[in-house]
């Protein structure tokens, strides 16, 4: 269905827009990019990569996926005209192919659809595809693959760009997100939500299947060399929320925004009930953006041992108060939804903070070199740009509204395209979950959804005053109490509550805290599953916890196990109720540094896609969990290897 309406960007495009030659791609491609071209399917333009905006430079025309109308929009920047295709699912982002084609993910169905564009002209559908659950991010290969990251799928699957047609996948680590293709074709880089690593994918070459290695690469190391250097008390080991990426035009720069978190690993100080082991007043959680050397796969200026290095950013100051020194604020950007890059302007989204952020793209750590701050609507997811042109457009999920940045001036035109369809309760509690610098969620201005992105976890132990806590995912598990691994709210406002106090925070009235909790319950996007559990295999499809093959077990087989009395799981994991019986029991669970030993029984709901395991994320995979319970939760020693698998099969197609 197609609908068209007109909007007003001002008098932004009257004139002729401002070339920025100061911002055009420089050097030339690597040694071994420019060896053994691979021979393309078609004919292709550069390769690209998707976000949630996508800009037709040559046409002036921004292609949006607003997820919330389950929508693809043709805005025409000149015009302000605007052509709505709705569409059969909710997308999560769209890419360009070519000249006259568009694919879009369409997250909650599990479908990859293409379409024929031509200007004017309303979208004229030509096919979609099943993928692994959950399609996220896009790119285009030089070869005319267009390469698909799935969330839930843990997977990376290649499509012929003009037929659909399904060439191959490859299991990756838990929720991919981001994915750019090198300019020869041969690797694929992908970000994830959880984890301090990025994938490498070896694409297929000369009959070679495609393989997928870990490049441990993010957690703000060059900001832990700064602060170790100037003696602060507090480094940045660990890290999420890796959305986004981008590759330099030559393909030898990989810019990946992401948080680096201090969640307890090798804290220098602890301080009993700060959550991280630092004081609250102290960040935990910082902006950074890894830049990775493709060809070599390191990070660039990566010091040696002992080294300080600190050329081309800005000064280091030390404030007084507690006599700490502290390296340079960095970026507001700790959810660094979208990523585009024009020369030496690194752009990033903030969603937390509604603006569009330049970084000096030289710098080590780009979000430690802030150039300028635009804002932009509610809620940006992303960012794609015309560098020729001098343009970035923006797209702002919660306020559905599209800028257009002026790279030249700093103008900035926004305007809302589509309404809001979600009530106005859910709406707000959404804002309130995503946002920034509120004082009275968190002291140091963390957002809901640093911790909990999307409504799943960080994948983060966190060090707390009672011991260590894992970050439990929210999404379908809060709709009865009581909360929290004690048990000990029967509200899920109360519960709310008490870790915005821990969090150093001063707290929401109650009519928020009942938006929030809102939105917690019917605004989040639970994981897609209809593909999979048809076929027997659960959510996660073949693939096991970490990413690697499994589904050697049979759910079917598994699920009978853990409803039987000789087992008993379903005694306190109630399949009625989120297999959870909501009950405190003591399981010989306590940890050295629990200071208690009676925890509430976890809802089970997702949990295979929910890793580490335990309230103190003891164990990393649900089969070392199985391994080593000897009847400590049902009875589970008697069984074999090959029923335990079964066992496993079936939790995870909860």
């Amino acid at each position: 269905m197609l609908s068209s309406a007109r909007i007003a960007f001002g008098a932004f495009f009257a004139g002729s827009l401002a070339s920025l030659a100061s911002l055009a791609g420089c050097g030339g491609m690597d040694d071994d990019a420019a060896s053994g071209a691979l021979t393309p399917l078609s004919s292709f333009s550069a390769p690209s990569r998707s976000g949630a905006v996508a800009l037709d430079g040559e046409a002036q025309v921004a292609y949006v996926a607003d997820g919330d109308n389950r929508a693809l929009h043709a805005v025409a920047l000149a015009s302000g005209e605007v052509m709505t295709t709705l569409l059969g699912g909710s997308p999560e982002q769209v890419i360009l192919i070519g000249d006259d084609r568009v694919a879009v993910t369409l997250r909650d169905v599990n479908e990859v659809a293409l379409f024929a564009r031509s200007e004017g002209e309303a979208l004229a559908p030509l096919g979609t595809v099943t993928v692994p659950v959950e399609p996220a991010g896009m790119a285009l290969s030089p070869r005319g693959e267009l390469l698909v990251t799935s969330a839930w799928g843990r997977a990376l699957t290649s499509l012929h760009a003009e037929t659909l047609e399904q060439r191959w996948s490859v299991p990756l680590a838990r929720e991919p997100r981001g994915v750019v293709v090198t300019p020869d074709g041969r690797r694929a880089f992908v970000t994830h939500l959880v984890g301090d690593a990025v994938s490498v994918v070896d694409l297929p070459v000369d009959g070679v299947p495609a393989r997928a290695r870990r490049l441990a690469v993010l957690g703000g190391r060059y900001r832990n060399q700064v602060d170790g250097a100037l003696g602060a008390g507090t480094l940045h080991p660990s890290a999420a929320l890796a959305y986004a990426a981008v590759l330099s035009e030559d393909g030898r720069m990989l810019f990946v925004p992401h948080v680096a978190e201090q969640n307890g690993a090798d804290t220098v100080r602890a301080i009993p009930g700060a959550y991280g082991g630092v004081p609250v007043e102290e960040e935990t959680s910082v902006a950074s953006v890894a830049v990775v050397a493709t060809v070599a796969e390191r990070l660039v200026g990566e010091p040696a041992a002992g080294s300080h290095p600190v050329r081309g950013l800005a000064s280091i100051a030390t404030e007084g108060g507690d006599g700490l020194a502290v390296a340079p604020e960095t970026a507001p950007s700790r959810q660094a939804r979208g990523v585009a890059l024009a020369g030496e302007a690194l752009l990033v989204v903030s969603m937390g903070t509604d603006e569009l952020v330049e970084l000096d793209a030289r710098a080590i750590d780009p979000a430690m070199s802030v150039r300028r701050v635009f804002a932009v609507g509610a809620g940006p997811t992303g960012v794609d740009v015309d560098a020729m042109a001098g343009i970035a457009v923006v797209w702002s999920q919660l306020s559905h509204a599209l800028s257009v940045v002026d790279l030249v001036s700093g103008a900035v035109e926004t305007a809302v395209i589509a309404d809001d369809p979600l009530p106005p309760e859910v709406a707000a509690g959404r804002r309130l979950f995503v946002t920034e610098r509120d004082r009275r969620i968190s002291r140091d201005g963390r957002a809901c959804a640093g911790c909990h992105p999307e409504g799943r976890d960080d994948g983060l132990v966190w060090k707390l005053g009672a011991g260590p806590r894992q970050t439990p995912t929210l999404v379908g598990r809060l709709d009865r109490g009581p909360y929290g691994w004690l048990g000990k709210h029967a509200r899920l406002e109360d519960n709310m509550q008490e870790t915005m106090t821990r969090l150093g925070g001063s707290g929401l009235p109650e009519v928020e805290l009942q938006h929030l909790a809102t939105f917690l319950r019917k605004g989040l996007h639970a994981p897609g599953r209809a593909v999979a559990a048809e076929a027997g295999q659960g959510t996660q499809g073949t693939q096991g916890t970490q990413g690697t093959a499994g589904g050697a077990g049979d759910a079917r087989r598994g699920k009978e196990l853990f409803a039987s009395a000789e087992v008993g799981c379903g005694d306190c994991h109630r399949l009625d109720a989120e297999a959870s019986d909501r009950t405190v029991h003591e399981v010989g669970s306590r940890g050295g540094k629990d200071t208690t030993s009676g925890f509430r029984t976890p809802p089970l709901l997702f949990v295979g896609g929910t890793a580490p395991y335990f309230h103190d994320g003891r164990y990393a995979t649900l089969e070392a969990l199985l391994e080593d319970n000897f009847d400590r939760m049902g009875h589970t020693s008697h069984l074999s290897a090959g029923e335990l698998q079964d066992l496993v099969a079936f939790l995870r197609t909860l």
